[in-house]
């Protein structure tokens, strides 16, 4: 029983002045319950906690949950069964997650509970859960062996005559046949000027002889997302290739060097960004050097410019800087990295040189 977590968020309790807190279905609700069906509610009180799910997800929740009351209503309506359940008592202040409930839903909530007051909590689970308990790291430790061993398979791949959306197939196939739950998320291929696209989604474009080709994928261990990229050349990369790729490399092993614990998010965002712009292509970098993984792709913290946030240890994140120039193409380097008190462990392991297929 995983007890740690639950531990750990009541601790938070008497810094955001409440007596308890209900989380829905998400990210959230599986980090402090194990659940990972589409359909939940718990709420959890200084003494105890509570799980409400529907039928579809009894024998998951009974196998998954256990830190938890399980509660399964007959008539499958988690509001109406938390209400009888008289878990939330009268006079308390309850936080919920505002930038996750719906609109409908905390109307339902209010009206339900005219003598509760309800506090809006939103990123108090997400801040809990961007430091990591030794067994995520481990999952994200896997994912990260996973891609890092699914990009070297893909190399053989890499070639002219093959589509965007050939390669983002193979990959995806290669990571599941290495152990992948799935993609972490919807794969980036992207050849020739199309890596000039940060957020390109593969096309029938057929990979060229002088393309670079920047490919940004993840597998996934246990419900935790990896997150790799990788820019390679088609053939011998002529100088203004081989100079991006130089910067954007130089850039990246910077902040590798200079992530640690006690630093803000800005701050490590800006040894890439000042190294990127004093060689001139300050404007071609237009997004945050890195953000934190998890049981989401994006999560907290972050690595931008407007993070003031200071750095925890074992807290994990991606370091990608990037340069993309219009009409010519672009390039992303991007690794995962545990920050520790004194720098940071990097858990993918692909080639960082310019590969030359």
């Amino acid at each position: 029983m995983n007890t740690a977590k639950l531990k750990r968020l009541r601790e938070t309790f008497g810094e955001y002045r409440i007596d308890g807190i209900l989380l829905r279905t998400g990210s959230n609700l599986r980090y402090i319950s194990g659940y990972s069906g589409s359909n939940g509610l718990c709420y959890i009180n200084r003494e105890d906690a509570w799980f409400f799910t529907d039928f579809r997800y009894k024998t998951q929740s009974a196998s998954e949950v256990n830190n938890m009351n399980i509660i399964v209503p007959e008539e499958g309506d988690l509001f109406a069964a938390l209400e009888k359940s008289g878990c939330i008592l009268p006079g308390t202040t309850v936080g919920f997650e505002g930038n996750r409930l719906s609109y409908e839903e905390a109307e339902k909530m209010i009206a339900m509970f005219p003598k509760t007051i309800f506090k809006n909590t939103a990123m108090l689970m997400e801040e809990l859960a961007s430091v990591k308990e030794p067994e995520e790291l481990e999952a994200l430790r896997e994912a990260a062996r996973i891609s890092d061993a699914a990009f070297a398979r893909l190399l053989e791949d890499i070639r002219p005559g093959i589509t965007e959306r050939q390669l983002d197939a193979k990959l995806s196939f290669i990571m599941k046949s290495l152990g992948s739950e799935r993609d972490s998320f919807d794969t980036i291929v992207a050849s020739g000027p199309n890596s000039a696209r940060p957020h390109h989604k593969p096309t029938e474009r057929v990979l060229q002889r002088g393309d670079l080709v920047t490919i940004d994928f993840g597998a996934m261990s246990r419900g935790y997302h990896g997150d790799v990229t990788r820019t390679v050349c088609l053939g011998k990369a002529d100088a203004k290739q081989r100079e991006i790729y130089t910067i954007v490399q130089d850039a990246q092993m910077a902040a590798l060097k200079g992530i640690r614990a006690g630093l803000t998010g800005k701050a490590v965002d800006a040894i890439s960004r000042d190294l990127i712009a004093a060689k001139g292509y300050g404007d071609y970098f237009g997004h945050g050097l890195g953000h934190g993984l998890g049981l989401e792709i994006h999560a907290e913290p972050r690595l931008s410019p407007k993070y003031d946030k200071i750095l925890k240890p074992n807290q994990v994140v991606t370091v990608e800087p990037g340069i993309y120039l219009p009409e010519w193409g672009g390039v992303r380097i991007e690794d995962d990295v545990i920050v520790t008190e004194t720098g940071c462990e990097i858990i993918t392991d692909s080639p960082r040189d310019l590969i030359e297929l």
